[in-house]
């Protein structure tokens, strides 16, 4: 019994545009994670390097000039060593235990750059500061800035031991620190802004990627739909896939093209094949069904009828064995494309195959006249194969030569690209309307004389099949009662 075909329906497949686009999309986003986590770590370590150096930098500075002192520094005399002319030029500001500090908030500090640091005695008690604020000192001794958090406020902080350079000793101590609030709000809103930019680039990576894969993808979609075409029709005409992509997708169609020709020539010959054996063997078949079914009936008890009977079997199954091996001569000339690159030297052929003609027939007059420049020219063309088509030729020239002595010329001529063989006799010729048909498979003109000839009408039609392979042509110009002319041309082979 037969397998039953199942109805279970194939999972759908995912669309490669899809593919491609999602692709893209993750190596997108894959891309930009790597450039966000590079940009903003790059971007917070350079602010916070800046915001250090000039943290330092101030520091440094308003050192300076603290250490010209020779004094103990003092709410009274510290607006002296920080450059300002007149002491009241500071406000006072009093701490809870009612001590006072100096305090620049309004005014800043001149040749500095304006900065949060505050100046304390030799005891530790705050008695300058740059704006309004209550940081006790932290350390004693010099310190490089380090990120610490006071009244839930994380900075930079920074401590200097101030010696005076008079006398070499501590006369005060300046501490400096810098809040970071601005930096880490400027941090917060980059890696939202990071965020947000991936995000939309990941999305228009992805719109971009679909339609773009759309695009390069339509010509492989054409293929597609052409080869699924075939798979449901093979035995259609074939319609070349036209693709001008200029990439491997255009090489694939035209792979594709030549496939699919070789495909259907290949096809359309088995089915012509079938069809004209099954034609074509119809009449000799009946003719020996009919014999032998004469033989059961009586012939058989007829010696005369016996031997004429099994003589015309015998001539039917010649006729069908010659006709199927010519035939099949045809099938396989259109599988050899690894031939067509051989070359031919084509005079010694010529002068080989008229010697053995000679030999098979003695009353028959051939002529060869060689026009050819160079003795040693050659055919683009499998020796083999030109032997046989010039074989059919010259067999066909005898053949029609009429009642009289066969006349064969064979003539070798050649042109800048291409050389010219000619087979000329003076037979029985071809009429104006038969000569478009001559090489058509099992054509023959005049029926009633080609049964006395014998032939299978096949011969012309390999010459045919032959020149058709190596790129080249055959013609034919014939009158009725003068005889013809067959001309094959071949493709010259490249001299080395």
């Amino acid at each position: 019994m037969g397998k039953i075909p199942s109805n279970k329906r194939q999972p759908k497949k995912r669309s490669i545009m899809l593919k491609w686009s999602f692709a893209n999309m993750i190596f997108c986003f894959l891309v930009f994670t790597i450039f966000v986590i590079i940009s903003y770590q790059s971007s917070v370590l350079y602010f916070l390097e800046g915001e250090k150096d000039g943290l330092v930098s101030v520091v440094d500075s308003a050192a300076k000039k603290l250490e010209t002192s020779s004094d103990n520094l003092t709410p009274d005399n510290i607006y002296k060593y920080l450059d300002y002319q007149e002491p009241n030029v500071l406000d006072n500001l009093y701490d809870e235990a009612g001590h006072v500090i100096k305090s620049a908030e309004a005014v800043g500090i001149p040749g500095v750059s304006w900065r949060s640091f505050q100046v304390y005695d030799v005891s530790g008690q705050m008695i300058f500061t740059t704006q309004s604020s209550s940081i006790p000192l932290a350390n004693k001794k010099s310190t490089a800035p380090v990120i610490v958090t006071i009244d839930n406020q994380s900075g930079y902080i920074t401590t200097r031991e101030i010696k005076s350079k008079k006398t070499g000793q501590v006369i005060g101590y300046l501490q400096s620190f810098n809040n970071l609030e601005f930096y880490y709000n400027i941090r917060n809103k980059l890696l939202f802004i990071l965020i947000a930019l991936e995000i939309v680039a990941m999305f228009l990576a992805n719109f971009i990627g679909y339609f773009v894969s759309n695009h390069f993808l339509k010509p492989l979609s054409k293929l597609y739909a052409a080869m699924k075409k075939r798979t449901y029709s093979p035995s259609s005409e074939f319609e070349e896939v036209e693709i001008h992509s200029g990439d491997e997708i255009e090489e694939l169609a035209d792979v594709f093209n030549q496939m699919m020709s070789k495909t259907h020539d290949y096809i359309e010959g088995q089915e012509r094949f079938v069809s004209d054996v099954s034609h074509e063997l119809r009449t000799p078949l009946a003719v020996l069904d009919g014999h032998i079914n004469l033989l059961l009936r009586w012939g058989k008890d007829d010696p005369e009828q016996l031997v004429e009977s099994l003589e015309a079997s015998r001539h039917e199954i010649k006729k069908m064995s010659s006709m199927i091996q010519d035939m099949l001569d045809i099938s396989r000339l259109k599988q050899l494309d690894d031939f067509i690159t051989e070359e031919t030297v084509v005079e010694d052929s010529v002068t080989d195959l008229i010697n053995n003609m000679k030999m098979i027939h003695q009353t028959s007059e051939f002529t060869f006249e060689d026009k050819l420049d160079d003795p040693q020219a050659k055919a683009q063309i499998n020796q083999n194969h030109y032997i046989q088509a010039l074989t059919i030729l010259i067999d066909n020239a005898i053949k029609y030569s009429g009642e009289g002595e066969s006349f064969v010329k064979v003539t070798l001529s050649e042109n800048d690209k291409h050389i010219i063989t000619s087979v000329a006799d003076r037979g029985l010729g071809i009429c104006e309307e038969d000569k478009a048909h001559v090489f058509e498979r099992f054509f023959r003109a005049d029926k009633a004389r080609n049964r006395e000839i014998g032939g299978t009408g096949l011969g012309l039609s390999i010459i045919a099949n032959i020149a058709q392979i190596y790129h080249g042509s055959v013609s034919v110009e014939s009158e009725l009662g003068k005889g013809s002319v067959f001309t094959l041309v071949l493709p010259k082979a490249d001299l080395k």
